[in-house]
């Protein structure tokens, strides 16, 4: 069955004087569907969010929405709608009052529907009733559903998020984030939500475009995205990593598996880029998806407990690994749980994971890209 598209960016490019941000970018966005832009500050990801907005006009390529080409279509008669970081609501205004600004402005209704219309909209982000209250009267979560319902109430065929949660506090960012992707899901409108935040965008979505410095490196879904990176930046920048450079491969056990040698020390892991014999490669490992057991064990690499940090759920171990000839450590996340085990400060351990839970590429230069968190 074929997915109905409701944003389609073929080939678009955008310019400004000689600086390049979006290069050549093409990718479809299902109807219905949470879809996210992630990437670090100036990626290019609000000016591809401004661009389908009609904020900007690419300086080549097309954009549909609701497939019409919409290059010259103005903002305002574009089918989409956009919330921003600072919500902008007005606080001499009551709740109704922002709802139905946006009507107002577009004229032709009776003052009943746009009530009948706004009341509608407040149902539809869990604010029923709360119409008369005024915008100083409500919590931070309660204006970031007043921001939802005034650009839902206008009927859009496309929700834009411009990083709407940034402004919040860290236990109101978490909930509200659950609560988005909630609300998504039941009103079934088609959400595009720019993020420099990996924890937002991996929990809300249903498919995510990483972005850096103007062009897309993956486009997949959440799981996808974590756990087979397909480039050195996106298994880089999304998620915690443990980070082993300059390793040279041995030998390649399969098309998709490789092992290769640190300091003396074999480690196996997805070969993400083409590999051979002789390669110089970087090792990404998953801090949660390495397995440490107390002593030696076979087939697994020795290594000393040399700091232990707590962490609420989990505690983060970091070993020193014995029988490399070069310093390595590597960071283990311990759950925990009845069955992690005890360890302390000085303990020798071994340590060992699946194939897949490691990822190779070729090194590259990242040293003018700042990782956020």
């Amino acid at each position: 069955m074929t997915q109905e598209i409701d944003v389609s960016l073929v080939q678009i490019t955008k310019k400004f004087g000689d600086l390049v941000a979006v290069n050549n970018v093409s990718f479809d966005i299902p109807k219905g569907k949470f879809f996210s832009v992630l990437g670090p500050s100036g990626s290019g990801k609000t000016t591809v969010l401004r661009m389908i907005a009609g904020f900007e006009t690419p300086t080549a390529g097309d954009i549909y929405i609701g497939g019409e080409r919409v290059n010259d279509v103005p903002p305002n008669k574009r089918r989409c709608n956009m919330v921003f970081q600072r919500l902008a609501l007005f606080p001499m205004m009551d709740i109704l009052g922002n709802v139905t600004f946006g009507l107002r402005r577009r004229g032709g209704i009776n003052k009943a529907e746009m009530e009948r219309m706004a009341e509608d909209a407040l149902a539809r982000v869990g604010l029923k009733g709360l119409g008369k209250r005024h915008i100083n009267q409500i919590s931070g979560g309660q204006q970031q559903r007043v921001a939802l319902a005034r650009s839902l109430v206008l009927d859009p065929t496309v929700l834009l998020l411009d990083e709407p949660l940034g402004s919040l506090d860290l236990k109101l960012r978490q909930a509200m984030k659950l609560e988005l992707k909630h609300l998504q899901a039941r009103m079934g409108t088609t959400f595009v939500y720019i993020t420099h935040d990996q924890t937002i965008a991996l929990a809300m979505s249903d498919t995510i475009a990483v972005i850096n410095l103007g062009k897309i490196e993956q486009i997949a879904s959440p799981e996808e995205l974590y756990r087979r990176p397909a480039t050195h930046f996106v298994a880089s920048f999304v998620g915690e990593n443990n980070k082993l450079m300059a390793g040279r491969v041995t030998r390649m056990l399969d098309d998709h598996i490789c092992e290769a040698d640190f300091g003396g020390l074999p480690m196996i892991g997805r070969a993400g880029d083409e590999l051979k014999p002789g390669d110089t490669v970087d090792l990404f490992i998953r801090p949660e998806m390495i397995l440490l057991r107390p002593g030696k064990h076979e087939n697994a690499i020795l290594g000393k407990i040399s700091e232990i940090n707590f962490d609420g759920s989990h505690s983060l171990i970091i070993v020193d690994l014995l029988e490399s000839s070069r310093p390595l450590a590597l960071n283990v996340k311990l759950q925990h749980t009845e069955e992690a085990p005890e360890v302390a400060v000085g303990d020798v351990v071994s340590l060992s994971w699946r194939w897949d839970a490691a990822n190779a590429f070729h090194p590259v230069d990242q040293s003018h890209i700042e990782k956020e968190a």
